[in-house]
Parts: structure tokens; sequence; C-alpha cells
């Protein structure tokens, strides 16, 4: 017997991981006065009139993506956002986010001159605050220029920060925002571009001694340099002496809830706490509304998750101090456990093993459950054909045994089916292969989660299936728990047998006994492509009703569209593997089949 080198693992999947990111707390510091220039075209209208100057010294201005030259402009798809709201794209400001100026008034503080007594401004904010550090958002017009920053305390005290540099707008590093475009004012040409210009972000960190004074304004003076400075908005780490959280590991997860909890250091006091949860990793700002404010102690209970989903969570401290809040932690995420599925359901095995399988399951016997936790079973092309797209197990060897099992399923509301398709291929090839003397597949059902099993269907040497696919249907009459699960069993016995083969299943579905759309309705359509394997062309055999039709890849992605009543499609530029061809018809329904290329 050959020995097979063909290795599959399960990756695991972690349920807790923590940033090491400490904790920060953003926030905007809105400028009341000291913009000397619009340079953003926004509204509709002329770029000349929506702006008073350029930002380089030669004719460009930058656009906010409400910019239209005429309210039949066809609307922009880069830009400045129309709300001035700008979310740093820096990795290690998470969170931390800038708010230009008026778009329709001065935005920007411009500053062309490296003389003395025309080469400074000053930018007063509306709510002083004090802050570990603050940052600068800004760009150089035609060219780099540096700078000196001087922040300005309420207590009429400074810190001088020298020799700050401004990269030029084009192709420069720690930017906050690119690919935002711009205009010549004197012909409205728009130049888009996906990575440039650039608004860059600048870090001022303030000495401890000034960390609890509020900061009042900045007072910038370009001191060298051919580029034009023009600085846009300030945001702040605000200081707080309320400590954020350290998040502790996640207790109980169900599939609807989770348990999270934290921790303070014993000498800081919070009156109570405020959690923040989200499905995307992106932080949350001062700003942010928690999901559930106000939470005493230090553990908590998210309810009402969605099942088998990612959440990214973080905790702030409400204290009874001069800063009442502090910012919140670093963030900690959670994966809920799977819930049960209410059928009709369908796993096409696009992605292996698909959401809440397991394949990570060996040894054992139908009878005593599983007893490892090696993973045997695959992606593979259906009966060899292709490279993924069905879920395979390689039998070539003795006491080689895995397990396959779905996701639990709540039949409880009626009488439902199953069905797969399924089919026996030799290793590494599409021909036939006959079963070894006590090779065994099983398909199986349990009524309680997976404790015990009962086999439905048996495989062997006597019955062993041929290398076209077969269709399994069975009946569920008297399971109707609201627990079930499946299992496809598959061992190669002790017998050293010579056959090599692979067995395939494929297009798993449970749905209810009744009749489907497809089968009461004999007018809807169903779509019919020749041959299959194929190597260049894939004919649709009655194009006469199509509409259009379109060819993805087993990841999901579209690759070709016909339009038309199109018969022969050319699908000669695409690689070896399986795609599916979707058929939509001139009555509006569709239908989509597996082609596999040779």
């Amino acid at each position: 017997m050959k020995t097979n080198l063909l290795l599959k693992a399960m990756p695991f999947m972690a349920f807790f991981a923590a940033s090491t990111m400490s904790a920060q707390n953003f926030q905007p510091l809105p400028v009341q006065s000291g913009y000397t220039a619009d340079v953003i075209a926004n509204g509709v209208g002329s770029s000349m009139t929506s702006t008073t100057q350029d930002v380089d010294g030669v004719s460009f201005a930058f656009v906010a993506r409400d910019f239209q030259l005429t309210s039949s402009s066809t609307p922009l798809t880069y830009g400045l956002p129309a709300n001035g709201t700008i979310n740093s794209v820096v990795a290690s400001t998470p969170g931390l986010s800038f708010q230009l100026g008026d778009l329709s008034g001065n935005n920007s503080l411009r500053i062309a001159s490296n003389a003395a007594g025309s080469n400074s401004g000053t930018l007063s904010f509306a709510n002083p605050v004090p802050a570990f550090k603050i940052y600068m958002l800004s760009t150089g017009g035609s060219g780099t220029c540096t700078v000196n920053v001087t922040v300005n305390f309420t207590d009429n005290t400074t810190q001088l920060f020298s020799g700050v540099s401004i990269s030029d707008w084009y192709g420069g590093s720690s930017y906050a925002i690119q690919g935002i475009g711009r205009i010549n004012r004197t012909n409205n040409v728009l130049e888009p571009n996906s990575t440039n210009p650039r608004l860059y972000q600048s870090a001022l960190n303030l000495d401890v001694a000034n960390h609890t004074k509020p900061i009042q304004s900045v007072t910038v003076e370009k001191v060298s340099g051919t580029g034009i400075a023009n600085v846009f908005a300030f945001s702040a780490d605000a200081y707080t002496d309320c400590v954020a959280p350290t998040l502790q590991p996640v207790g109980t997860l169900t599939s609807n809830s989770a348990q999270v909890s934290w921790a303070l250091p014993g000498s800081v006091q919070a009156a109570s706490y405020d959690i923040y949860y989200s499905t995307t990793n992106t932080a949350p700002t001062a700003g942010t509304t928690p999901n559930h404010p106000g939470v005493t102690g230090t553990s908590f209970t998210i309810p009402s998750l969605l099942s088998s989903t990612t959440y990214y969570y973080w905790v702030r401290s409400n204290c009874n101090t001069a800063t009442s809040q502090s910012g919140w932690s670093a963030s900690g995420t959670f994966t809920t456990l799977c819930g049960t599925m209410v059928p009709a359901y369908t796993n096409t095995f696009s992605s292996f093993p698909g959401t809440c399988w397991t394949s990570a399951l060996s040894g054992g016997t139908p009878a005593t459950g599983p007893s490892g936790t090696s993973s045997y079973w695959g992606s593979g092309g259906f009966l060899g054909v292709g490279t993924g797209g069905s879920a395979t197990i390689n039998l070539y060897t003795t006491n080689r045994t895995g397990w396959l099992k779905t996701l639990p399923f709540d039949l409880s509301g009626g009488t439902y089916k199953v069905k797969f398709d399924y089919g026996i291929a030799e290793y590494a090839g599409t021909g036939s292969s006959p079963m070894g003397s006590d090779d065994l597949v099983q398909f199986l059902v349990s009524n309680d989660g997976g404790s015990t099993w009962t086999v439905l269907e048996t495989w062997d040497e006597s019955n062993a299936p041929s290398n076209t696919s077969n269709q399994y249907v069975y009946t569920l009459t008297g399971y109707n728990s609201n627990n079930t699960v499946f299992a496809v069993y598959a061992t190669d016995g002790t017998v050293n047998d010579d056959p090599d083969y692979n067995f395939y299943i494929d297009n798993f579905t449970v749905e209810s006994f009744q009749l489907s759309t497809s089968e009461v309705k004999e007018s809807v359509k169903k779509a019919a492509v020749h041959p299959n394997p194929f190597k260049d062309i894939l004919y649709i055999s009655d194009a006469r009703e199509v509409k259009s039709v379109t060819v993805g890849d087993a990841s999901g992605r579209v690759v070709k569209t016909f339009t038309g009543s199109a018969k022969e499609l050319d699908l000669s530029t695409l690689n070896t593997g399986m795609y599916f061809v979707t058929i939509y018809f001139k009555d509006g329904s569709q239908s989509t089949v597996k082609a596999v290329k040779k």
C-alpha cells in the first residue's frame, strides 16, 4: 500500500485575546478661531468660488466628497469626508479622529512664508482640555517644510516643540488619510488618486508637569522649507486620573452571551463602568456611546449576541475624581458558540468545513463516539476534479478513522429530510476505485447533540459508490429533537488492503420534507450546462430565455459576466478548478450549477 503524505489540519480558533496597546482617551480639539484660508472645495459650484486659496501655490486645492461642479455632475467617490471627521489610519492610535474646520469657511492655517512677522498663526480651541499629548493634522503643499509648535495653556505657560517636520502632500509616511484627490482652481479639472494627496499626523508629547493644564491654543511658526504649511486640526490624548480597567480572560460563553470581567489597581475607586462592543475592531472614542453604561461590579454578561460571531469589546471607568472618566481599555475579543440552526440549510463546502462544522475528530466507533482530535477530513475537488468545493477523506492505510460532524439543527418544527451528493474516486485521480474489505463509511444522526449515534446508511466493499455523483436522501421521520447533529464516519479498518481512494460529499442540505419550490413549480427554470467538466468553452443547453450569466470562483468572487442570451461561454482564460455558473432568466428567476474546468 502507498504511503500518502497528504496531511490536513483544522486551525484552532481562540476564544479570547487582548491587545497589548495601552488605553488612550482621544478627543478632537474643535478650533474656535485662527484659520486663514479655505482650501477645500465643497458643495455645488466652481472650486474658485468654493475656496479662497490653493494648498500648494500652483492652483491646486483639496475637494470634499460632496463637491460637484454642477448639480448634475457625477458624485465623487474620493475626497475629504463631507462631515469633516477624519478617522486616522495610523496603526498606533486606533480610535483617533480629527475634526476639520467649516468646509464652507476657512479651514486651514496656511503659512507660505519663512520670514519673521508673516510666518506664523495661532489656532484657539473652543473647549480647552488637559492632555498627555496632542496630535497635529497637516500637510506641505509643493514640498516639505519645518515648523515650530508652541502649546499655550490656560495658565499662560507654554511648551515649545522645535523642528517639527511636515511632509510634502505626495508620498509621505505617518499619514492619517490618503487618496483624497485634488482640483485645479483655474479650470476645475479634478485629479483623483487612490494614494495621494495625504494629510499627516504628528505626535507632540507634553511634559509631565503640563499634563493637568488645559490647552488654550497652539501657535505654529514656519521656519524653513519650500513647501506651504497647511495645518488643519488638532486632537488630544486627554489627561485623566481615572485609570482604565485591565481586561480579564472571558468567562462563560454561550451562543448568544459572553461573560466579561476586568480589574483596577487597588488605589483606584470606580463608581461604575461602561462597556462598548462591536463586530469590527474599530476602537471607540471619548464620544462613543457605550452599549451598556453604568455597570456596577467588575463582571458583566453581555446579552443578545449573535451565535458563532466574533466580537471586540472595551471597558472604561467612571470615577469620583477631578477627571471622572477614564479612556477606554485595550481591546478584548471573543467568539460566541455555535447556535442551533433551523432548516432550510445547505453547506456547499466552498469554505471547509463550514461554519460550526467539526473535522478534528478521529478514532472510536459510532457506538462509542470519537476518541481523538486528528483531522482526516479535508477540502478537495468533488470526485477528484479541481482543488476544492467538497469534503473528502483519503482511506489508504489501517486504523485511519475520521469524523466530519455538522452543526446542531432544531428539527422540532416539523418533518425534514437530509440529502447530499457523494461518490468515490481513486487517490489523486478521477477513476473508480473499490473499497477495502473492512472499510466503512457511515452516515450517522444524533438526537442528543452527539452523545449517542444512530447509523442511517453504510457504504462498504459490497456497495461501494461509483466515481459519478450519487445523491443520498433520507426522510427524518421521528427525528424532531431541537439538538440534532449529523456525522459522516469513515474508517479504513484493520486490514491493510490495496485500495487507495477518496470518499467525497458535497451539497449537504437539510430541508422541509415537503416538496421544495423547484419541485412544486415545474415552470421554474434550471440551469443546464455542458460539457462538465469542460476545457475552454461551456455551453448552455437552452439560451432562449437567458438574460445574463455570471461565473464565480470558489471564494464567491465573480470572475466572468456575460449579458444577453449567451449560449457559448468562453472561459479559456480561467484557471483549472471549480466555478459556480449562475444563469439569470428573463422572468426574474435564476439557477446556479457547479462547473469544473479541466
